[in-house]
């Protein structure tokens, strides 16, 4: 779970051997929503993820793609779960506190994904270093940055945030140089607002339609924030 954390005991001891760790399994029950948002890793890169949500409908988790073993997910659809939550060895660094497997699918009803405000649009697309004010490129991180080809709109989004795309869209290692390419992509977009942020302060949603066109690109833009309030404004 890469979102937040839940109420399940964290680790077990051997009644055994006090001294010794050994995993617990216990039963949850989650729903999760129709529509895909992103989360945050430990690297602050965003990662397409599942929403889960109380029966109020508050989000209280998220859970990436292939998080729960045993389970596929079809956008459009809200899934009620049984699942098995079984802990990790505390010992591990950055190893999430549980592992998940589909124990049983308590219910999957179809209510199809949000279209009110949708509209189309075709960008250019390219990766974009962010570096701090003093120009640290140490410090720097990268995002995707899209302008529309009539100029209507830009719009700046996570490194996974087009849903239907991945970050080697954008940069593949090539074996034979045995160097990194980059890419400026020009793409057919949906842009659907959200009735809440999908990751961090982002209240819509991006589709990919089409790859119109890929074109090498010999280097990252390369940006400098003028405050420090800017350059944490992309994470």
């Amino acid at each position: 779970m890469i979102l937040l954390t839940t109420s399940l005991t964290a680790c077990s001891l051997d009644d055994d051997d006090p001294g010794k760790w050994k995993p617990k399994t216990t039963t949850m029950e989650v729903t999760i929503e129709p529509e895909y948002i992103f989360s945050s890793t430990f690297w602050a890169t965003s990662v397409l993820a599942m929403e889960a949500v109380d029966d109020t409908g508050k989000r209280m988790d998220a859970f990436s793609v292939n998080e729960i073993n045993g389970f596929t997910y079809e956008e459009g659809y809200r899934y009620k779960l049984l699942l098995n939550a079984t802990t990790t060895d505390p010992n591990i660094v950055d190893c999430p506190s549980h592992t998940y497997a589909l124990k049983k699918i308590l219910s999957k009803e179809y209510v199809g994904i949000r279209t009110e405000g949708c509209h189309e649009v075709t960008m250019d697309v390219q990766r974009v270093l962010m570096l701090t004010p003093d120009g640290r490129s140490s410090a720097g991180y990268y995002f995707l940055s899209g302008r529309a080809i009539d100029g209507s709109e830009t719009l700046d989004m996570g490194f996974n945030e087009i849903i239907g795309s991945d970050f080697e869209s954008f940069r593949t290692f090539n074996e034979t140089t045995q160097q990194f390419n980059t890419y400026k992509c020009r793409m057919r977009l949906s842009i659907t607002p959200s009735d809440r942020p999908i990751y961090r302060n982002h209240n819509y949603r991006i589709r990919l339609l089409e790859l119109l066109s890929s074109e090498e690109s010999p280097n990252d833009s390369i940006v400098i924030a003028t405050t420090d309030e800017e350059y944490l404004s992309k994470y």
